[in-house]
């Protein structure tokens, strides 16, 4: 699915700025873990695209808090209900997803 792009389409429709937090720092472009401006401050909406265990996105929640940014809210489109709300909202984040997998009638 892509979290850059439903990152991308978020912020373009509410017409905010938005940035791109990195699993790890690349050999080529700018080589940042943060792509775009992230300032002391500063109040972000996580948005992820499938979550599993929450380990992703708690990396880049670690990552924003560590720049001086809060965290308004992490909202994912998938949650696969695998305890990634569970230890979003342990590490005391506001945890919400627009889907489960319960809903798209998967059982496994």
């Amino acid at each position: 699915m892509g979290g850059v792009a439903l990152a991308a389409a978020t912020a373009m429709e509410a017409n905010l700025p938005w940035i791109i937090v990195r699993n790890s720092k690349k050999d080529y472009g700018t080589s940042k873990m943060v792509e775009g401006v992230l300032k002391e401050g500063d109040v972000v909406l996580l948005v992820e695209d499938i979550a599993t265990t929450g380990g992703q996105v708690l990396e880049a929640a670690k990552i924003i808090t560590e720049a001086g940014a809060t965290i308004s809210k992490i909202v994912c489109v998938i949650d696969r209900k695998q305890g990634g709300r569970e230890n979003v909202e342990a590490a005391g984040q506001v945890f919400d997803s627009i889907i489960t997998k319960d809903d798209l009638g998967i059982t496994d």
